[in-house]
């Protein structure tokens, strides 16, 4: 069973189709990159899989749960799908290891002396343990991501969204954010990366997955992909970002 499974979804606004019947598989343990133009549905793609967009037509599953059935507990499958988006959304209140404790606390009842092992150890994992009582104010935009990144961890997710993680930081930010990430990959994490670095895309992800138009136009190994692309429509984006002839 795919952990991940989409049937033929559209996604509309109006006038505007955002996604035009869309069909893919994401299997357990697959780093998957989703890449395209801007405005081409990529972050609406990633908002549809955990329940964040509602779909116009189709189906998704997760681990073999209907997310887009009528009374599906969209809580329950949130808790099991990590997100993390261009913001980063922390509650700047709270210092790094209580915005972490946060959803185990509150949404899994688990008492707080756990949370803070749980937490504790997840920023060691994303390399922000000696940052553990600073707030949000006080950490760079990359140091903020990872603690980002540690506060989706903390839900013991199945799957890991990611949505431009890296588009609002500086180089030097975005490979610490880029090396976190190709840790969770080395651990087995499923993951859906929506992004524009193409070297960790071809690097890290065993699928790629191109839209453009609204439309899921190509996937494939990064390989198959970079080098041998099946679409014009993907030769000429190949062309335009890596200034490349493919």
């Amino acid at each position: 069973m795919s952990m991940i499974k989409v049937e033929n979804i559209y996604k509309s606004y109006k006038n505007l189709d955002v996604l035009i019947d869309v069909s893919a598989q994401v299997e357990k343990g697959q780093i998957v990159a989703v890449i395209g133009p801007s405005g081409c549905g990529k972050s609406t793609f990633l908002r549809c899989i955990n329940g964040l967009e509602k779909v116009s037509q189709g189906r998704i599953f997760i681990d073999g749960e209907e997310v887009t059935a009528p009374n599906t507990n969209l809580n329950k499958i949130r808790s099991e799908v990590g997100i993390v988006f261009q913001q980063f959304n922390l509650f700047s209140h709270m210092s790094v290891k209580e915005n972490i404790m946060l959803a185990p606390v509150k949404v899994k009842k688990i008492p707080k002396n756990n949370a803070e092992q749980i937490a504790m150890a997840l920023l060691e994992k994303v390399g922000m343990l000696d940052h553990a009582h600073k707030y949000p104010e006080q950490l760079s935009g990359g140091q903020v991501q990872r603690v980002a990144i540690a506060r989706s961890l903390a839900m013991e997710p199945k799957i890991m969204l990611f949505d431009e993680p890296t588009s609002a930081l500086d180089p030097k930010m975005t490979n610490e954010v880029l090396d976190t990430m190709k840790q969770l990959a080395q651990d087995g994490m499923t993951m859906i990366v929506v992004t524009h670095e193409m070297s960790f895309a071809r690097e890290v992800a065993n699928k790629i997955m191109f839209f453009s138009q609204s439309r899921l136009v190509e996937e494939s190994a990064p390989d198959k992909f970079f080098n041998n692309p099946e679409s014009e429509i993907t030769r000429e984006f190949l062309r335009s970002v890596l200034k490349l002839e493919v």
